[in-house]
């Protein structure tokens, strides 16, 4: 399942442009603090239309007083350093008025640990603080403001702690009428652990002593459920000596709030499908484990990199819900397996990951692989079917040379393809001397003996079936080990310098496929999408290149699409902007890949020149849920306004393709309509959709 671990720690930050959380200001700001995103609650609460704020600095929305004394900087390195930021300060509109508002801050990072920006939720509580400050200068407005505001719970005590007034806010919030509460300590309303640690009589002291402090708490309403406040405790001075009589409080319902960031940083953390870490979350607990080693050279630790056999073959048996369900049996059974101080993670489709802490040895890790390759041979049934998978593992142990996650991962990883090299249902210790061993050596001489495949995917048109297009897709016939997905060699053509020449063979072959389509007679528009590393645009010789092959291949530029990252866009340099405009220029369409798994490019699509984008499958994949649908929606808007098509990945039931067409997306790609084909079965399928489609 490529990309499942991708697609979902990258769909994480996307669900706050939510158009429907209209009660709050959502924005995504970029790490340099300009604004990339603006949902319809911060044009309301800020009176900025998106066009017109997107790319302005965000002390834009601060007060001159907040952006002289560098409030801006200070917010976004405050939940940078992992502080939780939560505050209320004034904020300017467009029209110069002024509101107050509290701020909530979070950062944002890739599945690599960088930062991709923050994401900033506004709420405007002017009412409820006006309301608070009225009560500071006079009894009789407090009266009459308290009891105007019904969203914010608004309630005074005496200096006791006593409950004395309660305003229509408290009674929908807390639930209490005045009979049931009035009278009763504050500490009513907080939980027995909380009112034993003291934690009542502590925000009653830090108020007299601060004369107001901030409240973030969960509370227990009248029926015994717990929600979370935040606000303030102030000291209460009425009068005309303006001695304290009491205190007041102006407390919000953030539940809502809280569990969005929350579940902001859960998913961030881990896997959607298995509930197990993810890849950055298994990087995070192995860089720590690599600086114990170095600190304590007696702490030995093991990664045993572990891949599911012939998981394709199963997914295209018995179905992708048959497939899920077997990685979460996997999960489980590995959990199963190790001890609690170990580690086990899902790393992205069929591979997992376990870090093995504090062991004697080579010999715990291969002991720890055998009793995982034992429990994963047993036969899974689900739904009556019985699913047998062995596993391939291959052990990297931690040696002092590491000073990189991401080395011990790759080490391990070539272990395990070394253990299926050797007959799979096995595991295998990598050994450095023998870097080069396995594939490596294979994959060199792969393109001259013939041994890569182009599969064709087709992009069909939603509101009708036809064919429009195809995604070229690259297989390794391997003559042991069978046909090879890009993941498992793909990483090896980067690190060993030849994937510059894997993507020209792709280019070169797809195109001469489609040219020979073309002259047996299908669509004339028919295209031809083709992906493209991101050194490829920093190459001088590409476009002579790409000119070459669509000359020798006789096929118009307008039938070729060249799919790139988004990280390609994001980390373009002057020479690559050149070089993007000139194939735009030869007439060859520019596509963004995988969109969505790259923060930044939600601001800077409005400045890099794209024919069109292809949705995330992590979002399609949830497509169906509220938040997933109105996400959608939002990137085919903003894809609309910049006038770019719109393709949507990995589409696997006809509910999704529904969906997909009523948010307005014309494109998509998927099982549901074709698995990835060979040439002659792809043109088979071309010409029965597209008649099929006419009829």
């Amino acid at each position: 399942m490529p990309g499942a671990e991708a697609a979902n720690a990258k769909r994480i930050v996307n669900q706050f442009l939510i158009e429907g959380l209209t009660g709050y200001a959502v924005m995504l700001v970029s790490p340099d603090g300009r604004v990339m995103s603006w949902n319809a609650g911060a044009q309301k609460t800020f009176g900025y239309r998106e066009a017109a704020i997107l790319g302005r600095p965000l002390e834009t929305i601060f007060t001159p007083e907040d952006v002289a004394a560098g409030e801006p900087a200070r917010e976004l390195a405050t939940a940078l350093n992992g502080t939780q930021l939560a505050h209320d300060r004034w904020h300017l509109r467009e029209d110069g008025t002024r509101f107050r508002g509290t701020d909530t801050v979070e950062p944002i990072f890739d599945r690599g640990g960088t930062l991709q920006g923050f994401v900033k939720l506004v709420r405007d509580i002017t009412p409820a603080y006006k309301a608070a400050q009225a009560i500071a200068d006079s009894e009789q407005r407090l009266r009459m403001l308290v009891e105007s505001v019904r969203d914010t719970a608004i309630f005074t005590m005496d200096l006791a702690g006593t409950i004395t007034s309660w305003n229509p806010g408290a009674k929908a919030i807390f639930g209490y009428v005045d009979d049931g509460i009035l009278g009763r300590p504050l500490a009513a309303l907080f939980g027995a652990d909380d009112f034993l640690a003291g934690y009542p009589a502590g925000e009653l002291a830090k108020s007299s002593l601060a004369g107001t402090t901030n409240v973030e708490r969960w509370l227990a309403r009248s029926d015994g459920s717990r929600f979370l406040a935040g606000g303030k405790i102030s000291q209460l001075k009425l009068g005309a000596d303006k001695e304290p009589r009491g205190f007041v409080a102006v407390l919000h319902d953030i539940t809502a709030q809280h569990a969005i960031a929350e579940d902001l940083r859960r998913r961030a953390q881990f896997d959607e499908l298995t509930d197990l870490p993810n890849r950055r979350t298994f990087n995070d607990h192995l860089r720590r484990a690599i600086g114990l080693m170095h600190r304590r050279f007696s702490s030995v630790f093991a990664v045993l990199f572990i891949d599911v056999d012939h998981f394709k073959a199963i997914n295209d048996r018995y179905g992708h819900m048959v497939a899920d369900r077997l990685l979460t049996v996997t999960a489980r059974r590995l959990e199963h397996c190790i001890r609690s101080g170990d580690v086990a993670a899902r790393l992205g489709g069929d591979e997992f990951a376990i870090l093995l802490n504090a062991i004697n040895g080579v010999a715990d890790a291969t002991e720890a692989a055998e009793r995982i390759g034992a429990l994963m041979s047993e036969p899974v049934d689900v739904e009556g079917a019985e699913v047998s998978a062995t596993v391939s593992i291959g052990i990297a142990i931690g040696i002092p040379e590491y000073e990189r996650a991401e080395d011990v991962l790759r080490d391990a990883d070539a272990a395990m393809y070394q253990a299926k090299v050797e007959g799979r249902g096995r595991s295998a210790i990598f050994d450095s001397h023998n870097r080069a061993a396995g594939l490596t050596g294979s994959l060199r001489a792969a393109i001259d003996q013939n041994e890569l495949r182009v599969y064709y995917q087709p992009i069909v048109a939603l509101g009708d079936g036809r064919v429009t297009g195809f995604e070229a897709l690259v297989r390794w016939a391997h003559p042991r080990l069978g046909l090879l997905l890009p993941a498992a060699f793909i990483p090896l053509a980067e690190q060993n310098d030849m994937i510059l020449a894997l993507d020209r063979w792709v280019l070169q072959e797809s195109c001469r496929q489609l040219a020979a389509w073309r002259a047996g007679g299908v669509d004339a528009k028919l295209t031809m999408s083709v992906n493209a590393s991101g050194r490829e645009f920093s190459r001088s010789n590409f476009l002579p290149e790409l000119r070459r092959i669509l000359d020798s291949t006789n096929l118009p530029a307008r039938n070729l699409r060249i799919e790139m990252t988004e990280s390609a866009i994001i980390e373009q340099s002057e020479r690559a902007r050149s070089m993007l405009s000139a194939i735009r220029e030869m007439g060859v369409l520019l596509d963004v890949d995988d969109f969505g798994t790259g923060f930044s490019s939600l601001g800077r699509l409005q400045y890099t020149e794209v024919d069109g984008l292809k949705i995330d499958s992590g979002f399609v994949s949830c497509v169906g849920e509220r938040t997933g649908a109105t996400l959608v929606e939002t990137i085919i808007g903003l894809a609309r306004k910049l006038a770019i098509e719109v393709t949507a990945k990995g589409i696997e039931t006809p509910e999704q393709a529904r969906r997909l067409v009523q948010l307005g997306c014309a494109l998509g790609q998927g099982t549901l309509f074709s698995p990835p084909l060979e040439a002659e079965l792809a043109r088979r399928f071309l010409v029965a959709r597209n008649r099929f489609a006419a009829g």
